[in-house]
């Protein structure tokens, strides 16, 4: 799986797993792997605009975007720290 850091953007995200370890998983339109971001203990991440939320496992959860897709990105917040931003 492709590892995503700051200053990356996702079009076309069709779903995004999300574990209680702070780690995400971007399935991309086209795309035969995930994207994965590996935030640090209780990251700080968001996803607007959810449709849906099922669960995979007992530790993963499913989101699913509300229109056809996520944009998500990878930015740092006001004190340096990685964040992830999807809508």
């Amino acid at each position: 799986m492709p590892r995503v850091s700051e200053g990356t953007k996702l079009t076309q995200v069709e779903h995004i797993l999300a574990s209680g370890s702070a780690t995400l998983d971007f399935a991309v339109k086209g795309e035969n792997n995930y994207y994965t971001w590996e935030g640090p203990e209780n990251a700080d991440w968001t996803a607007e605009n959810v449709l849906r939320v099922e669960n995979d496992d007992e530790d993963r959860l499913i989101l699913f975007p509300e229109n056809e897709y996520f944009t998500c990105e990878v930015e740092h917040d006001s004190n340096g720290v990685e964040i992830v931003r999807c809508k």
